[in-house]
């Protein structure tokens, strides 16, 4: 894939909104455990076996890294954009199976040692790819044969009978929405991953939505960019708190829908 142009203008808007990113992540991380629970939902779907050696796409400050090796007790490797990220997740893992690495998810092999991968996961990470199927094709590569990769997707907010609760949240304070809220949509990542691995299975872990875990998690730098990009950070982040207060009045009904999909190297 081309490095200029769009690909390029993406990867540096989401590789600066993470580097910011990483101390509050951590304390979203430490109140709600969500990356940590998000990682061990797709790896039980997904049946990675004890042992397996895994390759952690988009692993962010770790969590999600730490997870798979409670989880697998093989060896993991993460590999990320940002620097910023990678840099906090070194400092807080110490453990010697767990292996760091800054860097394109969209041209790993360039950068990760690992060419026998069990499992390859894009835990909340493939709808900021700008070419899902390039990501794809360097992840079938590394897996072995009879290897699985799997990933969740950008949160649904929803409830019982009602539609994109978000949406509703935009035309009640008058807010415009974003063109686009991923880089890549659901159909896009689906799309993407039948053209490199043929058929492939869907699923949804479904969790309660909270006005307050909602602010707290689109609050965080990197989350907030999808909601009302190019604004300054401060700028989004009473946005968010002012678009969130109005679902007050779904809270005890609201639901957050993580689509997840995975597919098997034949």
């Amino acid at each position: 894939m081309a490095e200029g142009g769009f690909a390029a203008k993406v990867k540096r808007a989401v590789r600066n909104n993470f580097n910011q990113s990483a101390a509050v992540y951590g304390a979203f991380e430490e109140q709600y455990r969500f990356f940590y629970t998000l990682t061990r939902k797709l790896v039980e779907w997904m049946d990675v076996k004890r042992g397996a050696r895994v390759l952690d796409v988009g692993c962010g400050n770790g969590v999600s890294c730490v997870a798979l090796r409670e989880m697998v007790a093989g060896d993991v490797y993460g590999i990320d954009l940002s620097e910023g990220m990678i840099e906090d997740a070194r400092r807080r893992i110490s453990d010697p199976h767990i292996h760091l690495f800054v860097g394109d998810g969209e041209r790993m092999e360039e950068v990760v040692p690992i060419r026998d991968a069990d499992a390859v996961l894009y835990n909340a990470s493939i709808f900021v790819f700008p070419d899902p199927k390039g990501s794809f094709e360097q992840a079938r590569c590394l897996l072995k044969k009879g290897g699985c990769l799997g990933f969740s997707f950008y949160p649904r907010v929803y409830a019982p009978g009602e539609g994109d609760l978000i949406g509703w949240a935009y035309e009640k304070v008058g807010y415009s929405l974003p063109k686009f809220r991923t880089i890549t949509s659901w159909d896009a990542a689906c799309q993407a991953l039948r053209e490199v691995f043929g058929d492939y299975e869907t699923t949804t872990y479904e969790m309660p939505g909270t006005v307050a875990f909602l602010t707290d998690f689109f609050s965080i730098p990197a989350q907030s960019a999808s909601l009302f990009p190019k604004l300054s950070y401060e700028t989004r982040a009473a946005k968010v708190k002012e678009l969130f207060a109005v679902l007050g009045e779904w809270e005890g009904r609201m639901k957050i829908g993580w689509d997840m999909a995975k597919a098997w190297r034949r």
